[in-house]
């Protein structure tokens, strides 16, 4: 079994769905194929996704200026 990060979401016939950056084991067969087709990376235990910016004091997110 080989611990993988979804880079975005996906479905797999065997090993299920994925949402994006969840991180999971898989058998080592599936895992090859999902990072081989970039849907996914082997997973680092230390590493963790990186949140998305918030918006700045008063602004709005998706606002125009």
């Amino acid at each position: 079994m080989i611990k993988i990060r979804a880079l975005r979401q996906f479905s797999h016939y065997h090993a299920g769905n994925f949402d994006q950056y969840e991180v999971r084991e898989v058998r080592e067969e599936y895992a090859e194929a999902l990072i081989g087709m970039d849907l996914a990376e082997e997973a680092d235990p230390i590493q963790e996704p990186e949140p998305e910016p918030e918006p700045e004091q008063g602004q709005k997110k998706g606002a125009k200026k």
